[in-house]
């Protein structure tokens, strides 16, 4: 693929950016490329991680393609979206936008499943004529939910999707000149008008329902969000290579070193988590 390559196989979450700028920091040391090529798996994180990680990449390199041969979740999916380019095959997804939490056991959580139970109590309570018939709801609200995190979600959702509308004209559609459909000229405002429909379609919770839903490639180029992915499939060469190294890496760091997250690159491993 004529670049620069490493493999990002962690959460979207500190210090994978500390470590990941002093990744690139020391192959640019050597290195002449202005192509970086990231083969990214994760289950998603932080939208303020991602953002540190794409002013690494952007700083260091021209364009940035993305391979993602199993899947890239939530806050993966926003950064996927920043590349000039995303290769995916038929059994690669990427997944809706939804920003992690830490619960009390401090583990991490999706954040649409609070949001979504929050919505749903409080349409019962709204609804409701008689404040005996939602006595619970109302105790399970006044108990269980955090206005401040509630906010804190609300707030990773809005900044999932300014971050796509930005990023998508300026990468990815920015060879965009002429529509399929009738060759008519794309402005710059078409332009930053789709990417914020797909950045919505892709922050819709009632339409993926899951955190870990899946959503391949003949949907994110169906109708809904029309996002053009080129299929690495496609070429059995490019294929075999990709799945041999991806599958190699992760039976070795993460199945057998038991390594939760890491960068690869032609320097070796770097452990993240």
């Amino acid at each position: 693929m004529q670049g620069d390559c490493l493999f990002i196989n962690c959460g979207m979450r500190p210090p994978l950016d500390d470590e990941f700028r002093v990744v690139v920091e020391e192959i640019k040391q050597n290195s002449t490329e202005t192509h970086l090529i990231v083969v990214l798996e994760t289950n998603g994180g932080f939208m303020e991680t991602v953002e540190r990680l794409v002013a690494v990449m952007r700083t260091h390199y021209d364009r940035v393609s993305f391979v993602v041969p199993n899947f890239a979740y939530s806050a993966g999916t926003v950064l996927a979206l920043s590349g000039d380019k995303i290769y995916m095959d038929y059994y690669s997804v990427l997944g809706p936008i939804d920003p992690q939490y830490r619960d009390s056991d401090g583990n991490f959580l999706p954040g649409y499943g609070y949001l979504a139970k929050f919505q749903e109590i409080t349409k019962v309570i709204n609804e409701s004529n008689d404040p005996a018939k939602c006595r619970a709801e109302l105790a399970y609200l006044v108990k269980k939910f955090d206005p401040a995190l509630l906010f804190h979600i609300e707030q990773g959702i809005e900044h999932g999707i300014s971050l796509i509308t930005e990023w998508l004209p300026k990468f990815k559609f920015k060879n965009w000149e002429k529509t399929n459909t009738n060759g008519k000229k794309v402005t710059a405002a078409m332009k930053k008008a789709r990417a914020k429909k797909i950045a919505e379609t892709l922050g819709d919770a009632s339409k993926w329902h899951s955190h870990g839903r899946g959503i391949p490639m003949t949907d994110l180029g169906g109708k809904d969000i029309k996002l053009l992915i080129d299929d690495f499939g496609a070429d059995s060469d490019l294929s075999h290579k990709i799945q041999n190294y991806h599958g190699l890496a992760v039976d070795y760091y993460s199945n057998k070193m038991s390594v939760t997250g890491y960068i690869h690159s032609q320097l070796g491993i770097r452990r993240v988590l």
